[in-house]
């Protein structure tokens, strides 16, 4: 099966090492890896095209959309050959069987075209593990309900399969509905339309070895602090919805 590991940079030195590091280190042979560039102005983009491995490449793309690596995600899903993607943000890492972890969890499972997620650990700026995120749902309603008071999703570990990728802006409609610009909370609407459209993203009991490092540089931490309350809006937009459905 074949995989497109997608590492999003911008102004990364601090970390972008470990990261690729983490990637090229993989005991799984099939995959390609592309670092998109967001017009990074410390060097990162210099830096890594220093680095030699037959199945690495780093594309360097307009900055757009701020504190989101949007541009990546319509660019490599726009042209991939792959099964699937999955992202790598360029301060996390992780363990050398990741993505054979993941690709093995697919491979065993009845249903054709599995979207996956996994359990994630969070690291400090040093990258020493603190504690664990895991989501739980038995259905599709049970994963809806949740979606109306958090994200029951970790973003950073989802496997995208092929057949998806088509629908990855169609599906953000509280962000059309309301005007809403992409700083990186498009995920969270966009797994709410995902489940409006009976597509589910299936929860991995326990962590397959993804390192989320929480540090204040990274684009979550600051759209944490917007004053602006873009989850109560997408929550309220599909909770209207969803009661009118009923």
């Amino acid at each position: 099966m074949r995989v497109t590991v997608v590492i999003p940079t911008f102004n990364s030195m601090k970390y972008v090492d470990e990261c690729v590091e983490s990637v090229l280190a993989q005991t799984y042979d099939d995959m390609e890896i592309i670092a998109y560039d967001n017009e990074s102005t410390d060097g990162t983009y210099e830096h890594l095209l220093k680095i030699k491995d037959d199945r690495f490449k780093v594309i360097s793309i307009p900055n757009i959309y701020a504190n989101s690596f949007l541009e990546a995600v319509l660019d490599v899903m726009g042209k991939s050959t792959s099964d699937y993607i999955t992202f790598i943000s360029s301060d996390d890492y992780i363990h050398e069987d990741y993505v054979a972890g993941n690709v093995k969890i697919i491979e065993t499972h009845p249903e054709e075209g599995i979207n996956l997620q996994s359990g994630l650990i969070w690291v400090d700026e040093k990258g020493n593990p603190q504690n664990q995120r895991v989501h739980s749902y038995t259905s599709l309603e049970e994963f809806k309900e949740q979606c109306l008071s958090h994200c029951p999703v970790n973003s950073p570990t989802v496997w995208y399969h092929k057949s998806i990728w088509p629908l990855i802006m169609e599906v953000r409609e509280a962000h059309k509905e309301n005007n809403l610009p992409e700083i990186g909370v498009g995920d969270y609407d966009m797994w709410c339309g995902f489940a409006d459209r009976g597509i589910p993203i299936l929860p991995v009991q326990g962590c397959l070895g993804y390192y989320y490092r929480w540090n204040p540089d990274q684009a979550t931490w600051k759209v944490k602090k917007h004053p602006v309350d873009y989850d109560g809006i997408i929550q309220n937009y599909w909770r209207k919805k969803w009661s009118s459905n009923e």
